[in-house]
């Protein structure tokens, strides 16, 4: 099925390439062919290039020069001639008729790609003084990924990456430069000049140009109130002047688990069970007999689906003219997961579509265009987040004793305990959901040219987004403790409307080809309105999911509706000025005024400035122009960014509710029902800005002509976090929002690129980054000093575990130290823990009081990793190329509690069988007991649940091969590649869980991360794939 699924999602691609095959044949006319030789050089030093590309531009015809730099290639007269060659910039050359052509191409510094994307512009990276970072859409399109954040992992230095859940269409955590806020972390998107909220997981990654990311204050002050957590830029694929060009990328593949948990065998699991009950005082269950005949399951079968299909298959086409230019595109992306597709309860489908054109109305003077994405995407999963909304961890516990399925294929039941789910059973039963979103987001503009260098552009755009979702609770009896005997179905819709409309004017300037000025002053608005509404209907006419509306529910009385709106404003002025003197000493400054309608009247409005400054060493008359170093920019900046997103609107206000305040007045058959409102939050007008003040150094330098480092080292302060203040019980309401408290960032970055070719037909080139961050709280607004963590998050009764505390990094792991297991008597009579036996962990006593209790918890773990890294190689012979993405981190750790213990009978991980038996056999596991024992082993949080996550990912590996390189019979085609691949590869990790990558923590505090109580793992993917381009 799988296999006729893939076949006839790509069969309409195929079809469409045919038909344009013959469309496009038709429009050939003969030309009188040249046999066209000369000699390609190096305009440095004359001498000839060997191995240098030259083909014929919009044919498959292409040769590379001999070891002179001679070349020979026939053509058509009109044609244009390509010559390409690493390190050296691209150049095209019409032949005009002519048989002897000879090129100088002019070498290219291998840093710095040549121009950089900033906020409302571009420019050339060599006057650039801000910190930012390039990513390819080639490199994105690599990665093979349904996500362009998650193609950026590893890429990128100073951005930390990390995935929330395997299940597809699940978010990323992103963090530049490291976590600078107790509420929202996440960077500003900014596709093709619209700010959109919610993401960009509506965009296909084949329509990528580039990704550009803003990292110190200076690159991202020009956005002022949104960009204290850095800025990610994305410009998506637009139409060129020249001919049509037509691309279709299409791969198809299944995933299966990367890493599987050692559970106990039905044998392991016997032993332990009968070991924990002689040390509890019980009786052991099993004989050794029993104990050989006892059958054995293997739930991880159940509950992953090997195989699960993946598949993109996307269609561009890009051409223009002098006057207009399209660019134009159609996709499917289509993954079902690897836990609960087995019943169809996860898919995650999206279609797109995007056109970008552009038209010069009056040439040189007005342009016009438009940049139009939209996403259809369907979904869903299993419910994995946290202890108790978690579809996965029930199979992690499961006995091996017991059966998913019984004689008569119907749920088996547990013979264990009554009080045993059957995990299968539970996936099916609690996840029937399904998400649907419809996605517009884009942007028109007019730019107009007038005077000598001014330049007015106005553009407006829209993020519109259009879902619902819809879950329903079948009726069912698995067991007494298992069971529902009411369905039910809820029904939610959201509407959001975004609207951004901004203007900006331009003057360029230049003095004597030596002070070049660029002045920009603009105007933005931005809104953003949100409504939604929900209901649930119980007791449906239908027992299942096709059927499960609103309409159906026959219990009028019981159903519940709810609804709410959302607004947001945002007003801004901002201006920025960018000098060069000679292209040798720059400067930068940047001022935003931004106005949120989040706060009141006192604090409405606030002002982010930034400046930077750079020099270009390499153009004083006293650097040496022979040097390996041939370039070299020392930068600095400073500047202040902001940060208005929290959860609550109209924090500042004391707001009304009336939920579920209804008085009753009278009595008998006078008896009234009435509504009641009172204030559910205290007011601070007072509540101000969150700011982020940031200074950076770094540089910049090209070496040896294709070696390029890139160094920066900052110091981010985020002040006045938004977060909500503790107040007395007696206050009888929600506690205000205040700003209360300040975060410090502190760390460098380097980047290293190298490239070159060898012999007449190899080419080679490397790209790694790696960054170092160190975390700290500066100020809590509280007596404390402190904003605790939940409970209850690895099993109920558990006290805090993580929180945020003056001077630790953010979400640190809070509990006892440990210091081995009493080995015997003795070592126990001289602790000072009175309840323990042999065998029992011993806790340190950190304030040396003669007890263990909650004042001697302390730091056991933090889950930001001390080192982000990534290496990426890229390799080609011929026809073959190859490459490799990895993405790696260090420093950090998980909490794993992956065990149920409110269950004595739960399963183990093989780990257990290094358990303490007797004296000497173990120091770090320690005995097991039939529940909870007197000394709290694991009832207390302590650094036995604590592991080094630190792991080096092969995040993707590619190997292609381009036929129309290997044989004419495919001239039609300037390119068709096919390829095979392979994401999620191998992890390299001491972690015992099945994925050390955790970016998720606790559904209620967004710092919380790295906390494993049954994580959806990211799925290892086999691929094979075809680019055609013609």
């Amino acid at each position: 099925m799988k296999r006729k699924y893939c076949i006839s999602t790509m069969l309409p691609f195929c079809i469409a390439i045919l038909f344009s095959m013959f469309m496009l044949q038709s429009s050939f006319a003969q030309q009188r062919s040249l046999s066209v030789s000369g000699k390609i050089t190096s305009s440095n030093d004359g001498m000839g290039i060997p191995g240098a590309t030259v083909k014929v531009e919009s044919t498959n015809k292409n040769t590379t020069t001999d070891f002179d730099g001679k070349y020979q290639i026939n053509a058509e007269s009109d044609a244009v001639l390509i010559i390409s060659y690493i390190g050296y910039k691209t150049q095209r050359v019409s032949i005009k008729n002519q048989t002897v052509i000879n090129i100088a191409m002019q070498a290219e510094t291998a840093d710095l790609k040549e121009v950089v994307v900033i906020g409302y512009g571009s420019q050339k990276k060599k006057v650039s003084t801000a910190a930012t970072s390039l990513v390819s859409g080639k490199d994105i399109q690599q990665v093979a990924s349904l996500d362009v954040v998650n193609a950026l992992q590893g890429q990128s230095s100073g951005v930390s990456i990390t995935s929330t859940s395997g299940q597809p269409g699940a978010g990323m955590a992103v963090n530049i430069r490291g976590v600078g806020t107790a509420g929202n972390s996440s960077p500003l998107y900014v596709v093709d000049g619209v700010v959109v909220d919610n993401g960009i997981g509506y965009l296909d990654p084949s329509t990528i140009e580039r990704v550009d990311v803003l990292k110190d204050a200076s690159a991202a002050s020009i956005y002022g109130a949104r960009a204290a957590n850095g800025v990610i830029l994305v410009t998506t694929k637009k139409g060129k002047d020249g001919k049509m060009n037509v691309s279709l990328n299409s791969y198809t593949g299944y995933q299966e688990i990367a890493k599987r948990l050692d559970l106990l065998d039905s044998n392991e699991y016997a032993v332990i069970m009968n070991e924990s009950r002689v040390n509890s005082g019980f009786t052991p269950l099993y004989t050794a007999a029993q104990i050989a005949a006892l059958p054995n399951h293997d739930w991880q079968k159940d509950l992953f689906n090997n195989g699960a299909a993946k598949q993109n298959h996307s269609l561009m086409i890009t051409g223009g003219d002098k006057k207009s230019t399209i660019a134009t595109g159609l996709s499917y992306y289509g993954q079902e997961g690897l836990i609960g597709s087995q019943n169809n309860q996860s898919q995650y489908d999206r279609i797109t579509f995007n056109v970008n054109t552009t038209s010069e109305v009056i040439e040189n003077h007005l342009k016009i265009g438009e940049n139009f994405s939209f996403a259809n995407i369907k979904s869903n999963g299993v419910s994995d987040q946290g202890l108790y909304n978690n579809s996965i961890r029930s199979f992690l516990n499961a006995s091996p004793l017991d059966a998913a399925y019984d004689a008569n294929g119907n749920f088996a039941t547990s013979i264990i305990a009554a009080d045993v789910f059957n995990p299968v059973a539970s996936l099916y039963h609690n996840n029937f959901k399904e998400d649907k979103i419809n996605r517009y987001v884009g942007n028109v503009f007019a730019e107009a040219k007038f005077l000598k260098n001014v330049t007015f552009k106005t553009s407006f755009g829209v993020d519109i987004s259009d879902s619902s979702f819809r879950s329903f609770k079948p009726v069912y009896n698995e067991t007494l403790f298992d069971n529902n005997l009411i369905s039910s179905v809820t029904q939610s819709s959201n509407k959001s409307l975004g609207w951004l409309w901004e203007n900006t004017l331009q003057y360029k300037a230049s003095i004597n080809d030596i002070h070049h000025f660029d002045v920009l002053l603009g105007t933005s608005a931005k809104s953003n309105t949100s409504e939604s509404m929900g209901a649930t209907g119980k007791n449906l006419t239908f027992n299942d999911f096709d059927h499960a509306y609103l309409s159906n529910a026959t219990d009028k009385t019981s159903n519940t509706v709810s609804g709410e709106r959302y607004d947001y404003r945002l007003q801004s002025y901002f201006g920025r000025l960018l000098y060069d003197y000679n292209n040798k000493y720059l400067f930068t400054a940047t001022l935003r005024r931004d106005g949120s309608s989040e706060f009141g009247t006192n604090n409405k409005y606030a002002y982010f400035p930034a400046v930077s400054a750079g020099w270009n060493i390499d153009r004083e008359s006293f650097f040496p122009q022979n040097s390996f170093i041939k370039s070299l920019k020392i930068r600095a900046s400073w500047g202040q960014n902001g940060n208005d997103q929290f959860s609550k609107r109209f924090a500042y206000m004391s707001t009304i509710n009336s939920y579920d305040k209804n008085y009753h007045f009278g009595t008998g058959p006078n008896e009234t029902l009435y509504t009641g409102s009172s204030p559910d939050a205290l007011s601070n007008p007072d509540l101000k800005w969150e700011t982020s003040e940031q200074t950076d150094f770094g540089f910049d330098a090209a070496l040896f002509s294709n070696l390029t480092l890139t160094f920066d080292y900052y110091n981010k302060t985020t002040k006045d976090w938004l977060v909500q203040a503790a107040i007395p019980e007696i206050a009888g309401a929600t506690p205000p929002y205040i700003n209360g408290g300040d975060v410090n960032n502190r760390g460098i970055e380097l980047g290293l690129g190298y490239r070159t070719n060898f012999g007449k037909d190899w080419s080679f080139s490397i790209n790694g980054n790696i960054s170092h961050n160190e975390n700290k709280v500066l100020r809590v607004a509280n007596s404390e000093g402190i904003i605790h963590g939940d409970t209850n998050l690895l099993f109920q009764g558990l006290d805090e575990m993580n929180r945020v505390e003056v001077g630790q990094p953010i979400g640190y792991f809070y509990g006892l130290k440990t210091n081995g297991i009493f080995q015997n008597a003795a070592e126990v009579a001289a602790g000072v823990q009175p309840n323990a036996l042999p065998g029992d962990v011993r806790f340190v006593d950190l304030n040396a009081d003669g007890k263990i209790d909650a004042n001697d918890k302390t730091k056991i773990g933090n889950p930001n990793p001390d080192f982000t890294y990534g290496l990426n190689m890229e390799l080609s012979y011929k026809a073959f190329d190859f490459s490799i993405y990895t993405y790696g981190v260090s420093g950090n750790q998980n909490v794993i509690g992956l065990r149920s213990i409110e269950r004595p009978y739960s399963n183990y991980t093989t780990t257990i069988l290094n358990r303490w038996t007797t004296e000497g056999s173990s120091n770090s596991i320690p005995r097991v007991t039939y529940g909870s024992d007197a000394n709290g082993n694991y009832t207390k949080m302590s650094d036995l649940y604590v592991q080094d996550a630190g792991f080096f990912r092969i995040k993707s590996a590619t190997l292609g091969c381009d036929l129309t390189k290997v044989t004419g019979m495919l001239n039609f085609f300037s390119k068709f590649r096919l390829y095979v691949a392979a994401n999620n590869l191998f992890t390299f990790t001491k972690y015992r869980g099945m994925d050390p990558e955790i970016g998720f923590g606790n559904t209620n505090q967004s710092w919380a991360k790295g906390i494993d109580v049954g994580y959806y793992p990211q799925p290892r993917t086999y691929m094979m794939g075809l680019n055609v381009n013609f």
